[in-house]
């Protein structure tokens, strides 16, 4: 089968790439420069240039796709959220998606599947609530983000297209937000972000992408699916596991005025969290290969 990934070249895609390759599907990769990635990517997929801006039918020799997955997006993390920064974390999520849906609808490509990335920040900031697939969206700027971003994904008018939202929790592994959060770990001063009462939901990058491809080969799952696994944990319960893990003490907590002076809104994202559960996927024979945290970090940490 032939899978045509937006936002492939980032730690997602490439652990993704890496599972489809292994199992045989022909993949396809869209990407802004092409130059840029044949000789980390050209080796193991296809390169397709596409300005962002253009439709689809821009896109030179495209071919015919059986599956199309969004992962494109502008980085939370790179920079602090003025109002441009803001503009454009939406814009870029919602754009990508919009010309998706239109080529689609147009039958500039027809594929059985789209899948668009999304997030457990669509729920919005909750306290001990127990949050499935079920739950409505929050009224948080990450919350209105991922809203407009599926909104857009569910605008495909092609009934033999089926649609999925997958909302991720924080992914671990060897790139992304665990990274971050180790350093002050091996410096002696890790420890809870704030209270540490907020809730983590989050998803070792093996479990995430073998979930992807649970769901291109599961034809009934549809509709949102919360990609997370199923022991979300307290902040202050995962400091002290990374800690122990690393062997290093988790005792020294941050402050919240220091993260809001330093970070600015995007402290939202450590300081408030979601309880959130995969029940969609685990009423599925999926299985998880790291279901608790302590087994995810050992994994990821082990090097």
């Amino acid at each position: 089968m032939k899978v045509l990934i937006f936002g492939g070249t980032g730690f997602v895609g490439r652990n993704l790439i890496e599972e489809l390759e292994d199992n045989q599907y022909q993949v396809f990769v869209v990407t802004r420069n092409r130059e840029k990635y044949l000789e980390s990517l050209a080796n193991k997929v296809q390169l397709l240039e596409w300005d962002t801006v253009s439709s689809l039918s821009s896109i030179d020799k495209l071919p015919e796709m059986d599956i199309v997955i969004n992962l494109a997006g502008e980085s939370l993390a790179e920079k602090r959220w003025t109002s441009s920064v803001k503009e454009e974390i939406k814009d870029s999520r919602v754009r990508t998606n919009r010309a998706i849906v239109t080529a689609i609808n147009n039958s500039v490509i027809e594929p059985e599947l789209l899948i668009s990335a999304s997030a457990v920040d669509y729920y919005g900031p909750r306290q001990d609530e127990k949050i499935t697939e079920k739950e409505k969206a929050g009224d948080s700027f990450l919350a209105r983000v991922c809203r407009a971003w599926e909104e857009e994904a569910y605008k495909v008018q092609n009934e033999s297209t089926r649609v999925v939202t997958t909302r991720f929790g924080v992914v671990l592994g060897e790139e992304g937000a665990l990274q971050r959060m180790v350093l002050p770990f091996k410096l002696y001063v890790g420890g809870p972000v704030g209270r540490g009462e907020q809730w983590l939901s989050w998803i070792h990058i093996q479990d995430l992408v073998k979930m992807i491809r649970f769901i291109m080969e599961n034809q009934d799952l549809t509709g949102p699916v919360n990609a997370v696994s199923p022991d979300p944990v307290r902040m202050k319960d995962f400091g002290k596991t990374l800690g122990n893990v690393l062997n290093k003490p988790s005792w020294l907590p941050v402050p919240e005025f220091m993260l809001k002076i330093v970070l600015g809104q995007m402290s939202e994202v450590l300081l408030q969290g979601q309880r959130v559960y995969p029940e969609k996927i685990s009423n599925t024979e999926f299985e998880f290969n790291f279901p608790e945290v302590k087994s995810a970090l050992e994994d990821v940490l082990a090097g």
